[in-house]
């Protein structure tokens, strides 16, 4: 029994000879169930026939040893053929098992014609769990793992893997090749470049946890133990880095399973490698507004009037503006430090955030931007519900995310080439799946960790500092009271828009705050976040970067040269070989982030490939998106048109009066900026109705 919730363990030895597979050993499946559910599961009588099960179970050794020995047709075998169909559902549902494998009710069609889910259910009306939170990402290349089946490559001590080749610490590997003392600015784009990318990945993808951040043989937190015992799997530091006099190790859980894949796939009805979930809609649908389940978005809103807003936090003294609400329930991060405030976290659509200010202000904007455009609909409309006038400006909010996305933030990122390879839209495709692919969740899109400044910088009304400074970044991780107590969220806007962006360079990856002190105030050891996205890659099985330059129709690689021209530089090259051994082990963030820019681009040759695959499945297989006929009127997307980023800071900073038209580029200030008046702006007039009551 672990706090608020109870972890189950179901051994069995197997000892089985068939005509198409042999199989011996222990299997051994854990399942955490919080009591609260179990308290209100119609299934909740069962779980005293259990009681014997668990008490013996708790002071035993977590046991997972199982060989499978496949002869001639294991297709032809089914393991729940062990377990009769009732023991079958019961071990489904105290596993959690039927929450994953909901059938979402698409029968309102009216409704479902017209809105989206907040969990992304019926968006495809043929394969209504299509993009839906929760549920598994996919897949464009099988999973790799050390046993084929669900342990990460190098878990072992000494690990090969599939080559004469040791996999190196991906903390080795973040010391000797991705950590930065030194940066380069870039010179055509902003910080704000970085800041869009992080807010639109909180709209797509988020790995769902292990349930417990303790270990399932002892209960003792994962924070405190560097033993490979699930579900920790911590990141070892080497016996010669500076952070080992601290630590041998850095905090780090595997990612929850799917409930049938991994081990649990053997209790269900077949083999399959161990898959990851997507938290999020995989949509841009602006989830990180509204959230992506039922729960999250009645939290959110504002049911004191039937004016379809967001809830609202406090009030800022020099505006009729609002800050997001506190969030509520337990401490969190942003109270651990009860020395430098004890003022809680704010309350968003996405549960991250609050992990640095310039994405907290980002949140801020575009709650009050809903906010905005719902009070405007209920002055057009003022017949309207609650509930429609919602629906309405969710709608548009998402729309203009859609826009700014394709329109303004992607040809900076993909240039001229790449947007051409994207293509012009064509209409929905119903035959698309816009599900996340695991590979784009954790390597590809984690690119944006390459262009963090290791300074926030804050800045007035002139452009010049504010008197309480630029932020070192490790403080502004989880420190909404800065927002509070030094100055609101316009000197952080300001710090994005107006400074320039970092340049990733192959030799300047991440910045030292990334990799030495990320988090520091809110962990005990300090994270690094070039190591965490190795591990979790290997976590999560994502194949060797060699595999995926196969899949990019890209040159066939046998040595280390053969990578030359992708990664011109031969001292990075020569540090992948002293790591690696073989260009058969390197793992695909590094790869990715090390690949030379493509002139014009923001991404290296790989990269582009896998930016271009996802986003052309986000953008063809949704049913909402904003160009789709019918979805808008014309009248109504020639206006979403008109949408940009510096319209909704103009419109919902707390007092913002210059921008630059595009606010990804670099602009002189004053000279490169425009009053906030003369930005074009979306007329709300064309979602009127004309014709009510006739």
């Amino acid at each position: 029994v672990g706090y608020s919730s109870i972890h189950i363990y179901v051994c069995v030895y197997i000892y089985l000879f068939q005509p198409c597979i042999s199989i011996m050993g222990w299997l051994c499946v854990e399942s955490s169930i919080n009591e609260h559910w179990i308290m209100h599961s119609q299934y909740s009588h069962t779980v005293t026939h259990f009681q014997h099960f668990i008490n013996y179970l708790s002071s035993r050794v977590f046991l997972s040893y199982f060989n499978i020995f496949p002869l001639f047709c294991i297709s032809e075998f089914r393991y729940n053929d062990l377990v009769s169909p009732h023991y079958l559902n019961l071990i489904a549902n105290l596993s959690g098992c039927t929450a994953h494998r909901r059938s979402p009710n698409c029968s309102d069609i009216c409704f479902h014609q017209k809105y989206r889910t907040h969990d992304g259910t019926c968006n495809n009306l043929q394969n209504p769990m299509w993009g839906a939170s929760m549920t598994a990402f996919e897949r464009i290349l099988k999973p790799v793992y050390e046993n084929g089946f669900n342990l990460p490559r190098g878990v072992s001590p000494n690990s090969f893997s599939t080559t004469q080749y040791p996999l190196p610490l991906p903390r080795i590997v973040s010391t000797k090749m991705v950590g930065t003392a030194t940066i380069t600015p870039d010179d055509r784009y902003t910080h704000m470049l970085m800041q869009w990318g992080q807010f639109l990945d909180h709209d797509l993808d988020q790995t769902v946890p292990a349930l417990s951040m303790s270990r399932f043989s002892d209960g003792q937190s994962c924070s405190s133990v560097c033993t490979n015992d699930p579900p920790c799997f911590p990141i070892l530091v080497p016996q010669n880095d500076a952070r080992a006099a601290n630590s041998q190790c850095m905090f780090f859980v595997r990612s929850s399973p799917v409930c049938g894949s991994g081990m649990t796939s053997l209790m269900m009805s077949s083999v399959y490698a161990r898959e990851q979930i997507n938290q999020l809609t995989a949509y841009i649908d602006a989830s990180n507004v509204y959230g992506s389940s039922d729960r999250e978005s009645e939290e959110l809103r504002d049911h004191t009037d039937q004016r379809g807003l967001l809830k609202k936090g406090l009030p800022i003294p020099s505006s009729e503006k609002h800050l997001l609400p506190f969030s509520t329930g337990p401490p969190t991060e942003c109270t651990r430090d009860e020395n430098e405030s004890l003022i809680p976290c704010f309350l968003a659509g996405d549960h991250r955030a609050n992990e640095q200010l310039a994405l907290t202000a980002m949140h801020t904007l575009w709650f009050r931007e809903h906010n905005r455009i719902a009070t405007e609909l209920f002055t057009l409309n003022p017949h309207w519900d609650g509930d429609t006038i919602y629906n309405e400006a969710r709608k548009i909010v998402g729309a203009q995310m859609q826009h700014i996305t394709y329109s303004h933030w992607l040809p900076k990122i993909l240039g001229d080439r790449g947007m051409k390879m994207l293509g012009h839209y064509k209409g929905y495709n119903p035959n698309v799946n816009s599900g996340i692919i695991n590979s784009f969740a954790t390597a590809a899109f984690r690119f944006g960790h390459t262009l963090i400044n290791p300074i926030l910088y804050r800045l007035n009304d002139t452009f010049g500092e504010i008197p309480e400074g630029h932020l070192p970044l490790h403080k502004a991780f989880f420190s909404p009271f800065r927002i509070i107590q030094e100055g609101g969220i316009d000197p952080l806007l300001r710090g994005l828009f107006g400074v320039a962006g970092k340049l990733r360079v192959p030799s300047q990856l991440l910045n030292l705050e990334l990799t030495e002190k990320l988090f520091s105030m809110a962990h005990s050891v300090a994270l690094d976040l070039a190591a965490t996205n190795i591990q979790r890659g290997r976590d999560h099985g994502i194949p060797p970067y060699t595999d995926f330059r196969v899949f990019c129709n890209l040159t066939s690689v046998e040595n280390f040269e053969d990578l030359h021209n992708e990664i011109k530089d031969p001292n990075i090259r020569e540090k992948l070989k002293k790591l690696y051994g073989t260009p058969l082990n390197i793992d695909l963030w590094p790869a990715l982030m090390v690949e030379d820019l493509i002139p014009g681009t923001r991404v290296g040759p790989t990269l582009m490939c896998l930016f271009i695959t996802q986003f052309q499945r986000l953008r063809d297989g949704d049913r909402f998106w904003y160009e789709n006929p019918g979805v808008f009127t014309p009248a109504q997307v020639t206006q979403l048109k008109q949408a940009s980023l510096a319209h909704v800071l103009c419109e919902n900073a707390d007092n913002i009066q210059q921008v630059q038209a595009d606010v990804f580029l670099k602009a002189e200030y004053p000279q490169g900026y425009m009053n906030c008046n003369e930005i074009p702006k979306i007329d709300l007039r064309v979602w009127q109705d004309c014709c009510e009551g006739q």
